[in-house]
């Protein structure tokens, strides 16, 4: 930081001042504090990286959390991700990510897949792949959600523009928190992107078949009651909340100025 400000006096010195100032080092904690301080002393732009990141894997995630940590507190203006690649748009990707990440730039799809669980009942890691390599041809910044199984499945993505919830032979396709239809789990993302597309012809309205889309419904909640002893987190999380509010309700409580022990001040022996 000091040899950067420095520089920065110096080009003030010889009158220049259409710069920007980077400060990089393989170290995340280091460059995370190092580019806070620099913030606070200098009126400039600020050029973010976190310098020879690694690979692709590694790389990316020590640049998501130095950068994301910086850019999530207004620091910085430029970016530039360096992964050990020869393939220089996989760190213009990982660059975009991070920026839909954090809401600062739209650029593209959002891909929302759950972390699967003991419902699970297809090959979500074929369909999320195939998903996700589909998504790589539109441009429109839409989001679409690949959930495991459809216990929690709509509501859990319910803000997600587009998604599929599968089965083992059945699933859904939804948009927006409501079915659209069931279909069998080989049709599942064939007709997700139909949707998508047909979406997109009529300028982002998707239009419901209402006996399709009730018979979707209708499925999802079969599914639901056939899961429902299982505690799912929504359920867990309800029941948590209502027995806050009963202990809430439950609380005695005490008028000091009724009380027989009132303005009394007691002191230990």
């Amino acid at each position: 930081v000091t040899a950067a400000t420095e520089f920065v006096e110096l080009m003030e010195g010889l009158d220049f001042t259409n710069f920007k100032v980077s400060i990089k080092s393989t170290n995340v904690p280091n460059t995370i504090a190092a580019n806070r301080l620099l913030s606070e002393k200098i009126p400039y732009p600020i050029h973010l990286g976190i310098t020879e990141a690694g690979t692709k894997w590694s790389g990316s995630l020590k640049s998501a959390v130095g950068l994301g940590a910086l850019l999530a507190d207004n620091i910085g203006d430029t970016i530039r991700i360096s992964l050990s690649t020869f393939h220089a748009e996989e760190e213009v990707k990982v660059a975009w990510e991070i920026l839909k990440a954090l809401k600062l730039r739209e650029r593209g799809p959002v891909l929302i897949a759950c972390p699967t669980c003991g419902r699970l009942q297809f090959d979500m890691d074929a369909v999320v792949a195939e998903v996700e390599q589909r998504l790589e041809t539109y441009e429109d910044p839409i989001e679409v959600a690949v959930l495991g199984c459809a216990v929690n499945g709509i509501g859990e993505a319910k803000g997600a523009d587009f998604g599929i919830a599968g089965a083992k032979n059945e699933g859904v396709v939804f948009a927006k928190g409501k079915a659209i239809k069931k279909v069998p789990t080989s049709q599942l993302v064939d007709t997700l992107f139909e949707q998508i597309d047909l979406s997109m012809d009529r300028g982002g309205e998707v239009e419901f078949d209402e006996r399709e889309s009730a018979e979707g419904e209708a499925w999802v909640k079969k599914i639901e009651d056939e899961n429902a002893g299982d505690l799912t987190p929504e359920k867990i999380a309800r029941m948590e909340h209502e027995a806050s509010q009963k202990a809430e309700n439950d609380k005695l409580l005490v008028d000091e100025d009724v009380s027989p022990t009132a303005g009394r001040r007691f002191t230990r022996a």
